[in-house]
C-alpha cells in the first residue's frame, strides 16, 4: 500500500506492524467494551503516578552519630544546616575520620 492509500483507509481498521513479520490490518477494538475498563483512566480509575513509592522494601536510618561527626559549612566557614547531599567518598572518608577517632580514644 502507499501513503495515499492508508490514509483513504477506513478508519475502522488498525495496521499493525512487527519487525521481522507481514504487516496486519485488523480491525480495531473499542476498548470501552472491555470489561476491566473500569480499572482504567477512561473508566472510574486512577492514573498511574510514576515515581510514587507505594510499596517500599527497604529504608535507611541514622543514629545520630553520622550527623554529629561531620557538620558542612559554607564558604565563609559557617555551618550550613542540614540536608547536604554526600558522595561516596565523602561517606567513606567520614566514616574513616570517625573510626579514626574511636581507636585514638581507646589508646
Amino acid at each position: 500500500m502507499t501513503q495515499d492509500e492508508v490514509r483513504m483507509l477506513d478508519n475502522q481498521y488498525a495496521l499493525l506492524f512487527i519487525r521481522g513479520e507481514r504487516p496486519v490490518m485488523d480491525l480495531k477494538y473499542d476498548i470501552m467494551r472491555h470489561p476491566d475498563v473500569g480499572l482504567t483512566t477512561n473508566g472510574k480509575g486512577k492514573p498511574y503516578r510514576h515515581g510514587t513509592v507505594s510499596e517500599a522494601s527497604a529504608s535507611i536510618t541514622f543514629d545520630g552519630w553520622l550527623t554529629d561527626a561531620w557538620e558542612p559549612q559554607t564558604e565563609e566557614g559557617e555551618a550550613a544546616g542540614n540536608g547536604e547531599l554526600l558522595s561516596e567518598e565523602e561517606l567513606q572518608f567520614m566514616i574513616e575520620k570517625m573510626e579514626d577517632e574511636s581507636d585514638e580514644e581507646r589508646i
